[in-house]
């Protein structure tokens, strides 16, 4: 079963089940490190998963964005760009894995910071830009994957895929985005530096997320390791 129809409670523990199920039989649902949580989410019913799913997402999205912040005098390029965006790694891993539920946490979580950071811009807009934000991410994930070949379930994606689909998704949101800030007259100029300023930003922070998280997967399947060997 894939990993979409069989989301765990936990973004390390169904990444580690995407890259290492087949080719490391330490890192598996059934090891002492993953079973007791994957018991206890499969109890759950399918909304209360969803909901947990999407809050997951949105408060993971809005504390990076908080953390992310605190860089701003360094990477702040202009409003509502940075060139280290560290949410938008949040927001791959989110949609990757959680499908339709990670993209409404993140969506909602968006919403909620941008009301803050585009200060005096009418709801509706704000709104606008949330769900075209999110839908180019989405849709850059799903093209990604198709150029790829990599299945609906995530059983051939592999390490190598994430930079790949991370410039292909940051580049059609970069300029997608920009261009809305264009017509809803958001920003009026310097469309191409925007929107490369911004696609910089989104890869820059998706890699140093990913190489976080795969230094967490490395130390991960260590520890399985050392259990079945203990």
């Amino acid at each position: 079963m894939g990993l979409r129809e069989n989301v765990v409670p936990f973004f390390l523990c169904g990444f580690a089940e995407v890259i290492y199920s087949r080719a490391d039989p330490a890192i598996t649902q059934d090891t002492q490190l993953f079973s007791k949580p994957y018991r206890m989410w499969k109890l759950l019913t399918p909304i209360v998963q969803a909901l947990l799913i999407t809050l997951a997402a949105g408060v993971t999205y809005f504390l990076t964005y908080k953390v992310n912040e605190l860089l701003d005098s360094w990477v702040l390029y202009t409003q509502g760009i940075a060139l280290v965006f560290l949410p938008a790694g949040i927001k791959h891993i989110a949609i990757l894995i959680a499908g339709k539920w990670g993209a409404l946490g993140c969506l909602v979580a968006l919403f909620v910071l941008a009301n803050d950071f585009w200060s005096g811009v009418p709801t509706e807009q704000i709104a606008a830009y949330s769900v075209i934000s999110t839908a180019a991410t989405w849709i850059g994930i799903i093209l990604s994957m198709r150029l790829l070949q990599i299945d609906q379930g995530l059983r051939s994606l592999k390490f190598m895929h994430l930079p790949l689909m991370d410039l292909i998704t940051t580049s059609i949101h970069g300029f997608t985005t920009n261009a809305f800030f264009l017509l809803a007259g958001m920003k009026s100029e310097n469309f191409m530096g925007n929107a490369l300023a911004m696609m910089f930003g989104d890869f820059v922070g998706s890699f140093i997320i990913l190489t976080l998280l795969w230094s967490g997967l490395l130390l991960t399947r260590t520890r399985a390791r050392l259990q079945q060997e203990g």
